[in-house]
Formats: C-alpha cells, structure tokens, sequence
C-alpha cells in the first residue's frame, strides 16, 4: 500500500476517534501478533528492504492514532523473542545489547505483551532475563510453575481508561510443554485456555474489570497439530468466547492469520465479542473500537465501532526509534553477511519437496555427523531457500534452516520409520494424472511439516492413498522390517512429537545435544570451508507416480 492510500485509511480512523461524545468513550485497542523479531523493515537473509513487515512502521501508525485519541491502549499477542536474524543476534551473538523489541514496546507504552510458544526456544533463564530489562507486564495465566501450581506470570490487569476499568487477561497455547519440553518439562505446565479463562474473567470482574479484552497467542480455532491426552487445545479462542460470558474483545495469533471485521455472537456472549488477528511478523496493526456508555445504573455498556487489520506496508518507520537503533540493525546486518564458507555450485530447495536435493541434505548430514545416527529426518523449511555467487552466509542458511531447534538421538523400530514416513507423505494428494504432484490445499498441511529421512531409501507413490504411499524402504540395502531396530536424529520440535508425529513423541532417547542445529550446520561449513552438493548429497528418496 503507498503512503498516500494508508493516510486515506487512517484519516477517517482518526477522525472517528475525535467525534466522541460526552456519554460516550472511545476506547482503541491496537494490537500486534507474532512479530517474530522484524523490527526494521528488512530482509536480513538477502539484504534487502522489506516495506511489508516491520515494528518500527507499526509504531507510527500506533503513534498517528494516539495522539489524535488518547484513549488507546497497545498490546501484544506474543511471539516476539525469536524468529529471525534481528531477534536471534541478541538471543545467541550479543546479550548485552538490550534487546530492541522491548525497548520499542517500552516507549511505545504497551499496555500487556503475551508469552508466546517461541518465548521459551532460549530457555527459561534467557527470556526472564529480557522480561527483566522491561517495563512492560508480560502476560500468560495458564503458564504453571510445575510444582506449586501457581502462575509463573501476571494473569491479568486491570487498566483504567477516562474512568472505566478495562480488565486485560493474557493466554498462551499449551503447546509449548511438547515443542520445548526439554527447557520446561519440571518448571512450567500449561492450563488449558478455557478453563483459565473461566477461573479468571469471574475473578478480575469481582476485582472490579468492567470491560473484558483477552489477549491470546492461540488461535481463534484451528486443529490441534499435537496429541496429548493431558494438555488442552491449541487454537482456544473461540471455545472461550462460545463458552466463557462477559468477554468484550479478543485479541488472537499463533496462526499468523489475519481476522477483522469479526463480531463474534454466542450464547454466552450475546453482546458479542470483537476479534482481531494482525497476521504476522508486524505486517499489520488490529485496531479495534470499543464504544464505552453508562446506563442510568452507572452499568458500562458496550458497542462496537471499527474492527479492522491495519496494513504497515505504507508507512515510514519511526524516526526516533529507527535512529536510536540503527546501529543495532546494522551490527546484525554485518553478522549476518559474514561468509561462512564457499561453493563452486548453486544450491537450490525451490524443488526440493519433489525431490532429493543437496541443500536438505547438507542438514541432515550434519544431523547425522553430530549425533552417529543410522538415520536423520528434516522438514524442507522454505522452497525459496538458495546458496548462489560461490558464497555461502549467515544469512542464506539462516533461510535453509530458520528455527531454533536443538538435536536429539532417538531409537525407533522398522514399523515406527515407517509410520513416521507415510504420516509425512499426508502432505501431498493422491495423483490425479495431470502430471504434476500436488501438496494438500493450502494451511492443511504446512510444508514444515513434510519430513524425508537421509540413510534411508525408499519411493513414495502417489497414486496410492495416504498411509499406503512409501514403498521399497530400504536401509544399507536391507528391506526394513518392522522389528527392526534404528537411531534417528531429529530435531527437537519433531523429537518429542511436534506437528503431531504422535509415533516419535514415546521413542527412547539415546542423546540429546543442546546446540542449535543451524549452528551446528555452520560450524560444519566454517571447518570445511569449502563444499559442494557432491560432499554430502545422496539420492535417497524420490516421489513416483
């Protein structure tokens, strides 16, 4: 969107936002999700602008609507302490720096920023480390210190607003108790969302909340992409605004959806509940208007203005904010540009789901190098992904490989390899003749979540329904039997079930290294210092039909 037509947007927004009147309090909430670290508007892989995303275009926009209504209140869905180069320099490379996510959030007088799934990939002692450097309250009610049971962050606040109590209750999904099991399992537990949301919207309006926002990094529905039979949904919110009464506005994530214009009616919450879901990565603001009255009882009532996505692509970032760290975006720009070794080749993954390709299987011999597996199972991240001009950097395979999982070395059986392989192999269709492979539509099955295994031969033919698909499994030569017996690296997201491998989650740990796998596959190159596809590609896999 150009400059001029964001001003058009936000004009009548503004406007609005002044035409209150004496009975009657705008009340603004501007919300972002899943930022994941883009601060600047920059490609940190490529080196590049990026006018799409960025906090720093968001505070602008958050900045413009403040000053023309000074009820307005800032929040954060959560997911804001990784997710790419900007986020991870100050996690992995420099920790001395403060990190300039919070110190954003901080002048921009954030109301409540939500703990979010990937808040916990450094560990515990890192992201309490952060949180201590900020002013601004963290939220997650149905996080559980294991033993007491007791809330490991501020459940709720209550905020008053030109003198309406606005009651702010922040949630996050359970399902970091499996993606990160080994950082949390013994010190965190996870409520599920309902029923923390039933405990404590009673509890903050005996406290005096008279209006109800929830902040949630959950989505507003969706499937659960793990089994447990101890933990609740992943995706909650609308099992609370169908089930929990009194909820005036609902701020959600995780999904990275975009959701606007949505007035959710239920039984319990006939008055409805606004929604908003401001995509990812900063790419938009949710702004939502709650239109606050008092009846002749003094009782706050509730309408409903504008309840829209707001997109950042428009605007110019912060002036202040871009000036006072610019130097940190340029350390990590530096960082990120550093040449880790040298190729006489292109390396590619943009086919790399329709076939074996060097570029997936660079991770996975690493994977295998580093643990003394029989095997190794990797997710194809990115089909964009690619090492070209000779030179391969920090930021380049930070696009191969993008997460922060760390490694682990399982035992698993011929049955469970080839479980593990036909629940992959649900990614694409079944043939239809036209010639082409066909991934399932579009969010139904999310391409990292397509796994192919390295060590292991073996065809996988479409035109067979799912569950049927892998044929000719092969190891050393050998048809696999289903008693037979392997070592398998996984990464740690994958080893303990995540995308809901419910066949991995049981299997016997034999190692466990506690080092990024990208890290690994970059100390890898940096000691070879010079590779090309024929160094570690094997032809291990293919797709048939």
């Amino acid at each position: 969107m150009r400059p001029s037509l964001l001003l058009l947007l936000l004009l009548p927004l503004i406007a609005g936002a002044c035409s209150t009147s004496e009975k009657e309090t705008k009340l603004v909430l501007l919300s972002t999700a899943d930022v994941h670290g883009y601060v600047f508007p920059w490609d940190y892989y490529n080196d590049q602008p990026e006018e799409r995303y960025s906090l720093l275009k968001a505070a602008t926009i958050i900045d413009s609507v403040r000053s023309q209504n000074p009820h307005t209140l800032a929040l954060d869905a959560g997911d804001w302490l990784q997710g790419n180069p900007f986020a991870e320099y100050f996690a992995r490379v420099d920790t001395t720096l403060a990190y300039p996510f919070l110190s954003v959030v901080d002048a921009l007088d954030f109301s409540a920023v939500v703990v979010g799934n990937h808040e916990f990939n450094f560990g515990l002692e890192h992201l309490h480390f952060r949180m201590s450097q900020s002013d601004t309250p963290f939220l997650a009610a149905n996080a559980l210190h294991s033993e007491t049971g007791q809330a490991a962050y501020t459940p709720w606040l209550i905020k008053e607003v030109d003198g309406y109590k606005i009651g702010i209750l922040g949630l996050t999904t359970p399902g970091s108790a499996i993606w990160d099991r080994p950082r949390l399992e013994g010190r965190l537990r996870f409520e599920d969302g309902v029923e923390s949301a039933r405990r404590y919207v009673p509890e903050m309006l005996e406290n005096g909340a008279e209006v109800i926002i929830l902040v949630i990094h959950s989505g507003f529905e969706g499937s659960t992409s793990y089994t447990s039979d101890v933990l609740g949904e992943e995706h909650f919110g609308r099992a609370i605004a169908d089930e929990v009464p009194g909820i005036h506005a609902m701020v959600t994530s995780h999904t990275h959806r975009l959701i606007d214009d949505l007035i959710y009616l239920s039984e319990a919450n006939p008055q409805g509940v606004a929604v908003t879901q401001p995509g990812r990565w900063a790419s938009h603001i949710g702004y939502t208007e709650l239109l606050l009255s008092r009846d002749a009882t003094g009782t706050v009532q509730v309408a409903y203005g504008k309840n829209i996505a707001l997109p950042v692509e428009g605007a110019k970032p912060h002036t202040a904010l871009y000036e006072q760290f610019l130097g940190e975006h340029e350390l990590v720009r530096s960082h990120m540009q550093k040449a880790i070794a040298t190729t006489d080749s292109v390396w590619s993954s943009s086919d790399a789901r329709l076939a074996d390709r060097a570029i997936t299987d660079l991770i996975q011999y690493v994977q295998r190098r580093a643990t003394g597996a029989d095997l190794s199972g990797s997710a194809i991240f990115h089909t964009d992904a690619a090492f070209t001009d000779g030179i391969i950097n920090r930021g380049s395979l930070a696009r191969v490989y993008p997460f922060e999982n760390t490694l682990f070395k399982l035992r698993i059986s011929g049955a469970v390899l080839r479980e593990y392989l036909e629940f992959s192999a649900r990614y694409y269709e079944t043939y239809n003749g036209d010639g082409t492979a066909l991934p399932q539509p579009a969010g139904h099955i999310p391409g990292f979540n397509f796994d192919v295994v390295y060590g292991a031969n073996y065809q996988i033919n479409l035109r067979k329904p799912a569950g049927e698909r892998i044929e000719n499994l092969r190891v050393n030569g050998r048809p696999v039997r289903d008693s037979d017996s392997f070592t398998i690296a996984l990464n740690s997201y994958r080893a303990v079930g995540g995308g809901d491998y419910h066949m991995i989650a049981g299997a016997e740990v034999v190692g466990v290294i506690d080092t990024s796998v990208r890290l690994l596959v970059e100390q890898y190159l940096l000691e070879k210092g010079h590779i090309n596809p024929q160094d570690v590609a094997r032809k291990y896999w293919q797709i048939v039909y």
